[in-house]
């Protein structure tokens, strides 16, 4: 009999291991399939965007203006690219696409400015995950030479924790907080200092390259009402650094803008916390996703290469 109770445990244990090791094979194999798929699917996005933007400056004209502007005694060499509108939802919409008409800063009322760079340049790893999978940036034009947006970057002084847990919804001190800009930064020559970290990868520009978009098939008083969306959650909406979590009261950039659409897009009722617009794919809301969107359309694409900067835009009509 004690040779009997002996042998039935270790019976019993190497089962347990035996499952256990099984579980985790399955595991592995799922989540190795996901990152796979997740590759996959980011690696398409990319091709699409590049080939996307390939097209609109392929429709450039072959002339150019030239022209140097001033921004905060900085000098700023342009060369302005006239890209034909074609498409009937480009030929629609006859604002121009810059703020003002001497064309010094880009964008009207309701413009999605967009940047696949992440933040993080001097950061390798997570810059390339950043800027492949997510992007780096995303606001919404205020229609007043300002933009509305989500911005992460705690105080010295602040837990990254304690903000993640906060429920969103109760009274707070945090900085992490939608916020509103006080100038059109995007195309400002002085954007940082030499003193900045990103100042080896991006000089004191903004970013090296950005996009415009612009939503198709509203009308201004949607366009009214999504920069009210996104302008309600200014000085206390907190940044969502959990991303595809806790999102009822918390934003991050992307995630604002086609929250902002959705909210004068989609029926009420139908409306999801992963947004239904601008956001194909019915997940996270990527800087990818809504250049690639049905529900938008590029309308201007600047690159800054030797010190020039280059903007292909819409025509005025």
């Amino acid at each position: 009999m004690a040779i009997l109770w002996s042998v039935k445990p270790s019976i019993k244990k190497h089962k347990i291991i035996f499952y256990f090791f099984r579980a985790l094979k399955i595991f592995v194999i799922l989540a190795l399939g996901g990152a796979i798929y997740s590759l996959g699917g980011a690696i398409s996005e990319n091709v699409q965007v590049n080939k996307a933007i390939d097209n609109f400056k392929a429709r450039a004209q072959g002339e150019y203006i030239e022209e140097v502007v001033e921004i905060n005694g900085v000098e700023q060499v342009r060369r302005y690219y006239t890209v034909s509108r074609e498409t009937s939802y480009e030929l629609a919409d006859t604002r121009s696409v810059f703020q003002e008409p001497d064309k010094v800063h880009l964008g009207q009322k309701g413009d999605i400015f967009v940047s696949q760079d992440s933040p993080f340049p001097y950061l390798p790893a997570i810059d390339l995950f950043i800027s492949y999978y997510f992007g780096g940036h995303a606001a919404i034009h205020t229609g007043e030479g300002t933009f509305v947006e989500a911005v992460g970057f705690p105080d010295d002084d602040e837990s990254l924790w304690d903000i993640m847990t906060h429920p969103g919804n109760e009274p707070h001190d945090y900085s992490t907080v939608i916020g509103e800009t006080s100038t059109n930064y995007w195309l400002n020559p002085a954007y940082r200092s030499t003193s900045d970290k990103s100042y080896p990868y991006f000089g004191r520009n903004y970013r090296k390259d950005f996009v415009g978009l612009r939503v198709k098939d509203v009308n201004e008083t949607q366009i009214d009402q999504a920069v009210e969306f996104a302008r309600d959650k200014v000085g206390r909406s907190l940044y969502n650094f959990w991303f595809f979590l806790d999102m009822t009261y918390k934003y991050y950039c992307t995630d604002l803008v086609s929250r902002a659409y959705q909210d004068v897009m989609v029926p009420r009722n139908e409306q999801r916390e992963y947004s239904k617009s601008l956001n194909d794919d019915g997940f996270i809301t990527s800087v990818n996703d809504m250049i690639l969107s049905n529900d938008t359309y590029i309308i201007f694409y600047v690159e800054i290469k030797d010190d020039i900067t280059y903007i292909y835009h819409l025509e005025d009509m």
